[in-house]
């Protein structure tokens, strides 16, 4: 049981550094982009799928940029 409540915690931390990291920006084109898409704006939810991914980009950018200065 143990082992288990250590694994939610582990997944409920990652999951909030990446909302922390990612900001309202990124979270909120994900969101939108989700709901645009069920209704069939699909050209919309491309727009809102591009925030998010210039958000996540930003953060991995600046990850690998951080390994190389290692």
């Amino acid at each position: 049981m143990k082992k288990v409540l250590d694994f939610i915690k582990k997944i409920f931390t990652i999951v909030k550094d990446w909302i922390v990291t990612n900001g309202v920006k990124g979270v909120l084109g994900l969101f939108a982009g989700l709901i645009i898409w069920e209704f069939s704006y699909k050209i919309y939810a491309g727009f809102a799928f591009g925030v998010f991914a210039t958000s996540n980009w930003d953060i991995v950018k600046a990850w690998v940029l951080r390994l190389v200065k290692k």
